[in-house]
């Protein structure tokens, strides 16, 4: 079962770098706490992105993925010093909607299959959107960074 999960996750990881590089997106697979894809150039892409990549391909009775934005024990939700973009990945669908760390508060979200399987703009849109909010997010750290060095 154990590698089950870990060949599912891998594949996760190579079909979001697969899908960020057919946007124009240059990006590395990388092995590290709570980053499994790193974007470096690209429209928009004005930082590195650490991305934590989530796959799921079991849908519950209310034909819903869950997926597990936490990590640790107890489990805590992603922050911003984890990482600044989490990939929800369905492999059925072979689609992904990518949402920035501050944006998922909580330890899981679920999604209904149905916006994996009828939204066909869902991986650039979401991408554009998740790298939107994820810049405002950094610039808000380095703006308290900045005041606290002020002050």
């Amino acid at each position: 079962m154990r590698r089950t999960e870990k060949l599912i996750g891998t594949a996760g990881e190579l079909f979001t770098a697969f899908e960020l590089t057919m946007l124009g997106v240059e990006c590395d697979l990388i092995k590290q706490d709570g980053t499994d894809v790193v974007a470096v150039k690209g429209d928009g892409v004005f930082m590195a992105q650490r991305i934590e990549v989530k796959t799921a391909t079991y849908l519950d009775k209310k034909k819903c993925y869950c997926f597990s934005t936490s990590k640790g024990k107890p489990k805590r939700p992603y922050t911003k010093y984890d990482c600044d973009i989490i990939a929800l990945v369905s492999l059925n669908q072979r689609n992904i909607q990518f949402m920035s760390v501050g944006s998922l508060p909580g330890v899981t979200k679920k999604v209904h299959v149905d916006t994996f399987e009828y939204d066909k703009d869902l991986i650039k849109r979401s991408w554009d959107y998740a790298l939107e909010k994820s810049m405002i997010e950094c610039k808000k750290i380095f703006d308290n960074m900045e005041n606290n060095r002020h002050n």
